[in-house]
């Protein structure tokens, strides 16, 4: 049993991984914390709210996080998400509030208060850990993992032609994590964008009169219809649900040690990953970076399980 926090923006993709981890008996979900990353915070706890609502998961708590990065503006992914993170979809009304506690102090509670147990689970852009690594390093040594949805080490970025979005949207807090000497596993571009669903196989997973699969619908109709005829995207990059399935079915990809640093000062390479895969280039490896995937198992996977939980 993996016990992890989602630390999260919804976001389209994002609001497929937690169906996914709601989907899967290996999982224990113990918290969602959000942050400023597709949307704005205000946004992204609503459609966590939200989205617990809807799949009547009302007893995962949801702890509001980080509004800005650490340095900088904030950045914003709209264009692909949609003005309020899902795409078209009518989310109901929360019956449930976020808790009182900022995100950056659960995180904080729930790893020292079980060592060892807890998995991180990094879907958005890593301020609020960032942040808690500074108000609590010891976290560092208590966590059980760290898996990160971010970076693209051989493959160009997805906001700039060097740097992916997760990382561009507030390198300094991804530079601050990389750098904490804990177990971290990089879920990349180099495998996300080799797992796609296509618009057919996403109109029929969607299929089904229920409102979880109505939601789906209306979210990917978004992207289609908007977001891939505009800027030549034809398939839907399951990008946040393979860095999830990674935590318990981690033999779907291949892992690569390597030593990541990011880019904080270039102008034209901002955000950018740069990893180094030989030991003698570098410093000793910070992370099990992904190289390969098996995407037509993962994707098989995700279109079980979720229609199965949420038919």
């Amino acid at each position: 049993m993996y016990r992890i926090i989602l630390d999260t923006d919804p976001g389209i993709d994002d609001a497929l991984a937690l169906f996914l981890a709601l989907s899967s008996p290996e999982i224990q979900l113990e918290a969602i914390t959000t942050v400023t990353g597709n949307v704005d915070v205000e946004h992204t706890t609503y459609n966590a709210l939200a989205l617990l609502t809807l799949t009547g998961r009302t007893d995962i708590p949801v702890a509001r996080g980080s509004r800005e990065p650490l340095v900088g503006n904030r950045l914003h992914a709209s264009h692909v998400h949609g003005e309020h993170g899902v795409g078209q979809a009518l989310l109901p009304q929360p019956n449930i509030q976020p808790v009182e506690q900022h995100a950056v102090e659960l995180i904080i509670e729930k790893i020292m208060g079980n060592p060892g147990e807890i998995t991180l689970v990094e879907i958005g852009p890593l301020t609020n850990l960032a942040l808690a690594l500074h108000r609590e390093p010891r976290i560092a040594q208590a966590v059980r993992e760290v898996v990160i949805m971010g970076g693209a080490l051989l493959t160009p970025g997805n906001v700039t032609p060097s740097a992916e979005f997760n990382i561009y949207a507030d390198p300094h807090a991804a530079h601050v994590v990389l750098k904490a000497g804990w177990p971290i596993r990089m879920v990349t571009l180099d495998t996300t964008n080799r797992t796609p669903l296509t618009q057919a196989q996403a109109m029929e997973f969607a299929q089904g009169e229920s409102a979880i699969k109505t939601c789906i619908r209306q979210m990917f109709a978004h992207y289609f219809d908007i977001y891939a005829p505009l800027y030549g995207q034809p398939d839907f990059h399951m990008h946040d649900p393979l860095c999830l399935a990674s935590v318990f079915q981690p033999d779907l990809i291949t892992w690569k040690p390597a030593y990541v640093e990011v880019e904080l000062q270039g102008t034209l390479t901002a955000g950018e990953t740069v990893a180094y895969f030989r030991g003698e280039q570098a410093a000793t490896p910070n992370v099990l970076a992904s190289i390969e995937v098996e995407a037509e198992r993962f994707i098989q996977m995700f279109i079980e399980r979720v229609g199965t939980t949420f038919p």
